[in-house]
């Protein structure tokens, strides 16, 4: 689909129920206008989330299809963590009792499609968002300020938080980005290499386009 026709017109989304053109076409409208990585790659980014967006949804809809049966148009809140997890979104132990605390203080028991949709949004715009958040976790981890990250940093860093990569994930990581992701280049700026060939420290853009790849893969 092409991102500018969405862009331009909702109607073009072959969604199932308004609400949910609805909700993605603002979605798009947002990421076109934000420059998520370097504006050099803004537009080659804002297509890649467009199609990754309105696939996502596309699935959500027919995945809350799926579960009502009933046909009913409600689904029990509390299958909601299981339901994004189906959609690849993480919720750990601690984000499912997190849910289900904020859901029994809001006094919601059922969700409808657009309540369902909006929940998945959540997280959606914590991947869409997440320029001041890559920006400030490189701050951090580029220790000698020196716009570059130590690659043994990061596997150091990324095997004690979020999705805890082991090593052998982050060998094929960092090897799917250097040999099949396209908007990097190795041994220029993004990746930069030892005497012997080999990765030793990525750029901003390239902590921000693998970690942003890796929220896909």
């Amino acid at each position: 689909m092409d991102f500018g026709v969405v862009c331009e017109n909702k109607n073009e989304l072959k969604y199932e129920n308004e609400i949910t053109k609805k909700i993605v076409w603002k979605i798009l409208n947002t990421v076109n206008e934000k420059e998520v990585l370097s504006p050099d790659r803004a537009e080659y980014n804002r297509y890649c989330f467009a199609n990754k967006i309105v696939n996502f949804f596309a699935e959500a809809e027919l995945l809350f299809k799926y579960h009502d049966m009933n046909k009913s148009g409600e689904l029990d809140i509390q299958l909601f963590p299981q339901m994004a997890r189906q959609l690849k979104q993480i919720y750990d132990p601690r984000d499912i009792t997190k849910f289900k605390k904020e859901m029994h203080i809001k006094k919601i028991k059922k969700m409808n499609l657009p309540i369902f949709l909006t929940l998945l949004k959540r997280r959606l715009f914590q991947v869409i968002d997440a320029d001041s958040v890559f920006q400030k976790h490189f701050e951090i981890l580029d220790m000698n300020k020196e716009n570059k990250i130590e690659l043994e940093t990061l596997k150091t860093y990324l095997s004690l938080v979020g999705d805890k990569i082991n090593l052998e994930n982050f060998n094929f990581f960092l090897n799917y980005n250097i040999t099949k992701n396209g908007m990097l280049k190795e041994g220029v700026d993004d990746i930069l290499l030892s005497d012997q060939k080999k990765p030793t420290h990525i750029s901003l853009d390239a902590y921000r386009e693998m970690l942003t790849l890796f929220k896909f893969l």
